[in-house]
C-alpha cells in the first residue's frame, strides 16, 4: 500500500490537488484519503444511532446503507488507521496533514522546515510519476492474505525493535543496514517443500510516529511444515537483529 504525504498551510490548494490525484492513482487500485483534522475536531451528528453508540462506551460504531458504509472508531493513532486500511485491501493511501512526520512528501505552497520533500508544487502527473520515492506500508494482515492460497496453513509474527529511543538519524542508517539484509531473507526458501513461501517487511516506524518492527509470514501445506518454517525464519530475522540492530546515542 503506497502512502503518498501531502502537506501545505491552510488555503493552498492540497485539496484540489488530492481530487486530480485520486482518479490516476485508481488506475493503479483501490484509493484511500487519510486527513489529520489537527485542532478541528470532526463533529458527530446528534441524535444518530451510531453517535449514541460512541458516547454509551463502543469502541466502533458502524452504520451500512445500500451505498456506503460509515465506520466511527475511539482509536486516533495513524498506524491502526493504516493497518484497517491494508485490510480493506488498499494500493494507495493518500495522507493529508501530519506535517511533524518525517514522512516522504509533497509540499503544497510551502511548509516552513519541511522534511523529506520528495515534490514541491507538483502535478498529479508528476506524482504518478514518482510513486516510487513513496514508502509502502504492510501489515501483518497483508503478508497473510498473499500467502492464503489453497489449504495453506499460515503464520505471522511481528517483532517490535522498540526504537524510538534512538534518534532519527541512527533510525535511518539502521534502515541502510538492515534492509539488503532484509532483502535476501525474503528471497530466500525457508527450507520448505511442497509449495511452501514466506514473507518479509520492516515497517520503518520512524516516518509513522512509532517503533520499528519486522513483520514476517510464512504459509506451507502443513501446520508441522509451517511452524518448522517459521521457526527458522524467525531465528534468522532475530540473529539479523542482533548483527545491525539500532544502536548509538539515545
Amino acid at each position: 500500500m503506497r502512502i503518498i504525504h501531502v502537506c501545505g498551510l491552510s488555503g493552498s490548494g492540497k485539496t484540489t490537488l488530492i481530487r486530480s490525484l485520486i482518479p490516476l492513482l485508481k488506475e493503479r487500485g483501490p484509493v484511500a484519503v487519510v486527513k489529520h483534522l489537527g485542532h478541528h475536531a470532526f463533529t458527530l451528528e446528534e441524535g444518530k444511532d451510531t453517535t449514541f453508540f460512541i458516547q454509551a462506551g463502543a469502541s466502533v460504531s458502524a452504520g451500512i446503507d445500500e451505498t456506503k458504509a460509515v465506520i466511527i472508531t475511539d482509536q486516533t493513532h495513524l498506524r491502526t488507521v493504516l493497518d484497517t486500511l491494508c485490510i480493506l485491501g488498499m494500493a494507495s493511501v493518500v495522507v493529508e496533514g501530519y506535517k511533524t512526520l518525517p514522512l516522504p512528501k509533497v509540499i503544497v505552497g510551502g511548509v516552513p522546515g519541511a522534511e523529506n520533500v520528495v515534490l514541491d508544487n507538483p502535478t498529479p502527473e508528476e506524482i504518478i510519476d514518482s510513486l516510487g520515492e513513496f514508502p509502502e506500508y504492510i501489515s501483518r494482515a497483508t503478508l497473510a492474505r498473499a500467502l492464503e492460497t489453497g489449504e495453506r496453513v499460515v503464520m505471522t509474527c511481528g517483532i517490535p525493535l522498540n526504537s524510538r529511543k534512538y534518534a532519527p538519524p541512527v533510525r535511518r542508517e539502521f534502515y541502510q543496514r538492515f534492509l539488503p539484509i532484509l532483502s535476501a531473507l525474503s528471497r530466500e526458501d525457508p527450507s520448505m517443500k511442497g509449495g511452501g513461501e514466506s514473507r518479509v517487511h520492516l515497517h520503518q516506524g520512524l516516518y509513522f510516529g512509532d517503533d520499528d518492527r519486522v513483520i514476517f509470514a510464512v504459509g506451507a501445506p502443513t501446520a508441522k511444515e509451517a511452524f518448522l518454517a517459521f521457526s527458522l525464519m524467525q531465528t534468522k530475522i532475530l540473529a539479523a537483529i542482533a548483527a545491525c540492530g539500532p544502536s548509538g546515542p539515545e
